[in-house]
């Protein structure tokens, strides 16, 4: 479309002038690059364009047609910064020219495909405010919109956008406008879902430092218990085994009573069995000197004597006997009985020996 209004301009200045003209001006070089320029840009040889145009700037036909064809002709080639420098040049040179309105608006294009959307953001925006009427309006906020768009301001950029699509539902950019906001809406479902993500992400990290925490203190509040435990379990050891110490104390000495009262059981039996003895060979002894005294009398004549009456006696060892009955008597108070019958038994054998002195 735009390209239509530019051949449509172009047109109208070429058959608006006059033949005459046309034909006086061929022999001067400067025309006829002027001209074929104008030629080359009609049949969009913009390489052409650019070279005869820009060549007939340089030889000095400057007209405000001319300027305005190279700027297009830059554009269409995409020589962006060529275009900001020629733009500047023709607002500079011709602030009330007939075409200053359209070259302001080619250098707010040139701008926005230089990648300089902020100067294009500004550049568009005085255009809008100035020309709020032109035909071009539309395409200035589509590309003010885009210059936000990739600035990745999407919320200014979709308030545009739906300008354009709500106002200007004809316009030529209203179907990209569309797209925008279908690709903004989505990567505004896409923020949303990362943000979700986000503050689950941060939620998740929180309860995960919280329980993390809470872990560290019940693992030492546990660690503090248990040591709390084991130290009243090495105390109770500790006690159990001082009462083991004191009962093996005690077994030992119930061991070491018991090996004495085994020793004094031996020595007991060791001590009856001598008293048993002593008793068989004092009544032995007894029994024959009964049996002596009645069958054998005594000569009248021929006294006995107490050596003879000794001699004809059993010895007892008596001392062996007192001692070994003392000995035994003084730990066993059952030997008391013993001992006194045995001393009777010898105080009957002395009386004995003395009747028979007589």
């Amino acid at each position: 479309m735009k390209r239509g209004i530019f051949l449509a301009i172009l047109l109208c200045l070429l058959f608006c002038v006059p033949q005459g003209v046309l034909v006086a001006n061929e022999a001067d070089g400067q025309n006829l690059s002027m001209l074929q320029g104008y030629e080359a840009f009609r049949n969009g040889d913009w390489v052409s364009a650019l070279f005869f145009l820009r060549k007939a700037v340089g030889s000095g036909a400057t007209t405000e047609e001319t300027w305005y064809l190279l700027i297009l002709s830059e554009m269409y080639s995409q020589e962006y910064e060529a275009a900001i420098q020629d733009c500047q040049h023709y607002m500079a040179q011709y602030p009330e020219g007939g075409f200053y309105p359209l070259v302001e608006y080619q250098y707010g294009r040139s701008l926005y495909c230089s990648g300089k959307y902020q100067d294009a953001i500004s550049q568009f925006t005085d255009f809008c405010h100035s020309y709020p009427d032109s035909e071009f309006y539309p395409s200035a906020l589509f590309f003010i919109a885009e210059s936000f768009f990739n600035e990745y301001n999407y919320s200014s950029a979709k308030v545009l956008y739906q300008r354009l699509v709500d106002d200007y539902p004809l316009a030529e950019r209203s179907p990209e406008a569309k797209d925008r906001l279908r690709i903004i809406g989505q990567v505004e479902r896409e923020e949303k879902l990362l943000y979700l993500l986000r503050v689950t992400g941060e939620e998740y990290l929180a309860a995960k430092e919280d329980y993390e925490k809470q872990l560290r203190k019940y693992q030492s509040e546990d660690s503090m218990g248990l040591q709390d435990q084991l130290s009243k379990s090495f105390s109770d050891m500790r006690a159990m085994q001082s009462t083991v110490d004191e009962l093996q104390y005690r077994n030992d000495e119930q061991s070491r009573r018991i090996a004495q009262l085994e020793e004094e059981k031996k020595l007991l039996e060791i001590s009856a069995s001598e008293a048993r003895r002593l008793a068989s060979d004092i009544a032995t002894a007894s029994q024959a000197f009964s049996n002596t005294a009645v069958s054998e009398k005594p000569a009248p004549e021929e006294p006995v004597s107490k050596e003879q009456v000794s001699q004809a006696t059993p010895q007892v060892n008596e001392s062996a006997v007192r001692e070994t009955v003392s000995g035994t008597a003084a730990r066993y108070p059952e030997l008391e009985s013993l001992r006194e019958k045995v001393e009777e038994l010898q105080r009957l054998l002395e009386e004995r020996s003395i009747k028979g002195e007589n």
